[in-house]
């Protein structure tokens, strides 16, 4: 809702700016440019070892999951083939096995947990490390506004042209 009443707000703020003269003369000044944050962490050497970081610790995590849910798998194997044992053998087990159960559930808790704030950290960081790239670029240009082209759905059209991407990976990848 909110983001609908600002989206309102800019149409209806840019449409009256847009037809008055001062503008028409202001409009001239103005340089936009955009930037592809996929794009940049796609290609730049810094983002993708980062990126590698967070998918080799998932690996790690699945593989610890895999080795949990097979030995889940053969206590409530063993809970079922009970048949023969005696009722407190068999509590042992059952209460045995909602235990492991439970750890199981915990650990992928914890796992997505570690997961998402390590994700969480590299966007942070990328962040930070883009902002005096992307600052010294667009002083460079002369560009008065950067728009993120993923995190901006109200542009309908852009030109490639004023598109930094390209050049914010090269001094990223230079940066080191």
């Amino acid at each position: 809702m909110l983001r609908t009443a600002n989206r309102l707000s800019a149409f209806a703020v840019i449409a009256l700016v847009s037809t008055t003269p001062a503008f028409a003369q202001v409009a001239d000044t103005f340089r936009i440019g955009a930037l592809r944050l996929a794009y940049v962490a796609e290609n730049s050497k810094t983002a993708r070892a980062a990126i590698a970081q967070v998918e080799a610790f998932e690996r790690t995590k699945s593989i610890e999951a895999e080795s949990r849910a097979a030995a889940l798998q053969k206590q409530q194997a063993a809970l079922q083939q009970s048949a023969g044992m005696s009722p407190r053998a068999v509590a042992d087990l059952q209460r045995a096995f909602d235990r492991a159960r439970v750890e199981f559930d915990r650990l992928q808790q914890d796992a997505r947990a570690e997961i998402d704030a390590m994700q969480a950290k590299f966007d942070a960081d990328f962040r930070l490390r883009l902002a005096p790239i992307v600052d010294a670029i667009s002083k460079e240009k002369g560009l008065h506004f950067v728009f993120g082209i993923e995190q901006a759905p109200m542009i309908a059209w852009w030109d490639p042209a004023v598109d930094i991407s390209e050049e914010v990976v090269k001094r990223l990848d230079a940066a080191k």
